[in-house]
């Protein structure tokens, strides 16, 4: 995709009237929501939007946008570098009582004024397709925090042997308090 710009707003009046396309990039600092997400200020943004009219006379925005990131692992807290991607498919609507109208491949999009702010949108999509959880692959985090699994562990108690049992301070007691 293209490194151009995205402009900061467009006019709902003209744009989708006369079908435009945007594509190029986009800076953190225009997505402060999104950026909160990040752990750092490294990140690859691009967006592709058409608008269009459809036969209904609904306002409708498609597209797409792909994001390389790094995010901070939720095992290990150690960078993690993600790459995003998310189909856009809204429909433009003045109020919430519009809702209801939208066929149900569309998402809502509130936009009461003529003016669209594109960072918005696009940080509201980029929020929306981050995981739930980021994590390294199965076997990465434990070697990255140094964490062993135990493997000696017997059968009975769980614990190693030569371990010592964090309760055996209490069958202590338990066995004192039995034979006093």
């Amino acid at each position: 995709m293209s490194q151009t710009p995205i402009p900061t707003y467009v006019d709902t009046r003209k744009f989708f009237l006369q079908q435009g396309v945007i594509c190029g990039s986009m800076s953190l600092e225009r997505l402060p929501g999104f950026r909160d997400c990040l752990i750092d200020d490294e990140a690859s943004i691009q967006i592709q939007l058409r608008f269009s009219i459809d036969e209904s006379q609904q306002r409708l925005i498609q597209g797409t946008l792909q994001a390389s990131v790094h995010v901070s692992c939720q095992r290990c807290l150690q960078p993690l570098a993600i790459e995003l991607a998310d189909d856009i498919r809204l429909a433009l609507i003045d109020n919430e009582d519009a809702i209801g109208t939208l066929n149900g491949s569309w998402d809502p999009w509130i936009c009461a004024d003529h003016k669209l702010e594109l960072a918005g949108l696009v940080d509201e999509q980029l929020m929306l397709c981050m995981p739930i959880v980021n994590l390294h692959s199965a076997g990465d985090c434990p070697a990255r925090i140094n964490y062993s699994t135990r493997a000696n562990a017997d059968s009975v108690g769980g614990a190693r042997a030569g371990d010592e049992n964090p309760f055996a301070v209490l069958k202590a007691l338990k066995e004192n308090n039995a034979t006093d």
